[in-house]
Order: C-alpha cells, then structure tokens, then sequence
C-alpha cells in the first residue's frame, strides 16, 4: 500500500504500531487509491470499513429484432405475441434518454452498418423534429430510418437517404420520400449505433 500511495517504506506501519496520527496527505492517496474503503473510517475509526455498495440502477429498454417489429410488437394480438416477443437490453450511461433500439438491415443509411444495432428515442412532438438527424417514421403501412427535412408546404416531412448510389440510367435507388405528417404515428430520434465487427468487441459510434 505504500508503494501504491507514494509514501516511504514504513510510513504507514509505523504509525499504526505506535497509535499515531497519519498525515492527510496519504489519507487522501489511500482514499483515492482504494475507493471502496470508507472515508470516515479511515479518518476516524468510526462506522463501516467498506462503503456500501449502491447497486446501479438499469436503464432497460425495449430491443426489437427489426423495424418492422417495432411497430408489429406494439400492435399484434395477445395470441400472436410470441411471433414478436421483444427483448430488452440496458443503454447504460452512454444513452440516457434511450427510450428502444432495433437492429438495422438497410443500405440506404451509409452511416450505418447492415445488422447494427440502433439506439432510439422517441420524439412525440413533430413540431420538435431537429432537422438534419436521423429518424425512424412510422407512417401508413410504412416504417423507414432517413434523415428528416421539413417540406415548403409545412404540411410534409421530407425523408432522404444518405446514400446517393444510382441505376444506370441515372435514377437515385433511394429517392427522397414526401411523408404528410397526418399520416405520422411515431418518430424515434437515432441517438448513435452499436456494430459488432468481432466476436468480443463492440464499436459504440
């Protein structure tokens, strides 16, 4: 331990031996080096060694196997609800405000990987949609994941897909698509993606 903290050989034996006070200073490099030790203990004697272990509260949400489940898993019967069982996984601290997330079999986001798995909130405002990001839309018989742009007629939400790839005759293979916001049953917010490239690691972007 005194290695640990900096301190010479037999600081801290020496005043243990003899009862006596030991300098702040290497309380505070113990205290920093040994989290779980109980300051006022160490200080002064008193209460518990061990600082009681506040287990970390999950952030459990909601983890569909695609987007077309997202909205079949909220909708289909009770009879049916095997055929979209959800499961659920915890977005930690890295996405607070998570509220879903779902893998994502798609090319027309460049941005995101086939089989990556997206981290969502929902957005029941579409008067809050931020321009520019990337949103799943649920609408008519419809679920897509484009990035969101608002329409002159401020009746429409323009979606467009970040890949420009075309047919040889020019076309885009991923149009823009013109979506009336009376037809919007829910928005999700991307807040980032998850994409395991190997067995063990995970690319958090």
């Amino acid at each position: 331990m005194e290695q640990l903290i900096g301190a010479s050989k037999g600081v801290l034996s020496r005043a243990l031996a003899k009862d006596t006070d030991i300098q702040s200073k290497w309380i505070i490099k113990i205290v920093e080096n040994y989290p779980h030790y109980n300051a006022e203990w160490l200080l002064t004697g008193k209460g518990e060694m061990l600082k009681e272990l506040i287990p970390k509260k999950a952030n459990l949400i909601h983890l569909y196997k695609d987007l077309g489940h997202m909205e079949a898993g909220d909708q289909v019967a009770e009879s049916n609800q095997a055929l979209y069982q959800t499961e659920y996984i915890d977005a930690g601290d890295w996405f607070p405000g998570a509220t879903a997330a779902t893998r994502y079999y798609n090319t027309s986001m460049k941005e995101y990987p086939s089989g990556c798995l997206l981290i969502l909130r929902q957005q029941k405002d579409l008067e809050a949609l931020i321009w520019g990001e990337h949103y799943i839309i649920e609408y008519g018989d419809n679920s897509v994941m484009k990035e969101i742009q608002p329409d002159e007629d401020e009746q429409h939400l323009l979606a467009y897909s970040t890949n420009d790839v075309t047919y040889p005759d020019g076309r885009l293979k991923y149009p823009p698509i013109k979506i009336p916001k009376t037809q919007v049953r829910r928005a999700f917010q991307v807040l980032g993606h998850i994409y395991k490239r190997h067995n063990r690691d995970l690319i958090y972007t």
